[in-house]
């Protein structure tokens, strides 16, 4: 019986339209990050969003709030003024503006930090060598699949070998599970450590042009994502008015920030203090009338006034 063929992995992660990254890991974030790529690249100088607000704080907001946010879609997707393509892409987005900070991050990587990522990297795979040698003799790898690594030194050597062990063990993994001291956190992280270094060592040789290309689509994927949960949000806010809910399911990414966000109504402002009656004047009789005493009015010694001492 022949076997069932298996679908064509995604093409690999471009870093920028003009230097696409020779490798892929398979990871969601990755992905989203090509299925995007190009409508990120689309977003024009004039709509850059500033970066005002923390980027992971952002992706990982937006990606928490993705399930209640399911829970709304189709009352908000009936709304007529809201665009869905913003709505159900809203997961992409994050993502890719994740990978994208990602790619920016390992840019701008000082280039001293690659030699303790290589050096990570060569322990790692030597530890991947180690045990794929060792599961060969047992007959749980075909010994054929370690042919292609030579254990040769160099960033990107080491890299590209690292992430080969790595896929070469997820490949197997149903096979070997419980039967090496690897886990499978450790592959994963052995495919992300790969990737970084191979990166790493793209920027090193391609200089300050890797770097504003990166940054650059950077913050247009962070454009792109606040536009998405803006619109979202704002059909939130309308479908929740009246329970006054919808900051806890679509909260503001400017929250504490003093940046763009929905307000609070200012306090209303606090009446004038009245003022006070006004004292009717005092008039002075000058005819000799009495005061209320029943005593003259007319000062002591004026014309009118009782006798002095009287």
């Amino acid at each position: 019986m022949s076997q069932v063929q298996q679908p064509a992995q995604p093409s690999a992660p471009v870093v920028t339209p003009d230097n696409p990254a020779p490798v892929t890991n398979g990871s969601a974030f990755v992905a989203a990050y090509e299925r995007k790529l190009s409508e990120i690249t689309a977003i024009p100088e004039d709509e850059f969003a500033t970066i005002n607000i923390d980027f992971h704080n952002a992706v990982t907001t937006v990606l928490g709030v993705l399930s209640k946010i399911a829970e709304l879609q189709q009352s908000i997707l009936a709304l007529p003024t809201i665009d869905p393509h913003f709505v159900t892409g809203l997961s992409d987005y994050a993502m890719a503006a994740g990978q994208a900070n990602n790619y920016y991050t390992i840019a701008t990587t000082p280039a001293e930090d690659i030699l303790a990522m290589n050096d990570r990297a060569m322990k790692m795979r030597e530890n991947f060598r180690s045990d794929a040698t060792a599961l060969a003799n047992r007959g749980l790898i075909d010994p054929n699949r370690l042919a292609g690594f030579k254990g040769l030194v160099g960033y990107k050597n080491v890299a590209f070998e690292l992430m080969g062990y790595a896929d070469l063990m997820r490949d197997c993994w149903a096979t070997i599970q419980g039967k090496t001291p690897i886990t499978s956190d450790e592959i994963d992280a052995a495919k992300q450590l790969g990737e970084s270094l191979v990166l790493a060592a793209g920027e090193r040789e391609q200089g300050p042009g890797v770097i504003a290309a990166t940054a650059r689509i950077r913050q247009q994927a962070l454009t792109l994502l606040l536009k998405a949960y803006d619109e979202t949000r704002r059909a939130v806010v309308f479908l929740r008015w009246h329970q006054e809910d919808a900051d806890t399911i679509a909260p503001s990414l400017y929250a504490g920030r003093g940046g763009k966000k929905h307000d609070a109504p200012p306090a209303p402002t606090p009446p004038a203090p009245t003022p006070p009656a006004p004292v009717p004047p005092v008039v002075t009789p000058t005819n000799g009338a009495a005061n209320l005493n029943g005593q003259s009015a007319v000062p002591a010694g004026h014309p009118g006034s009782p006798a002095f001492g009287a």
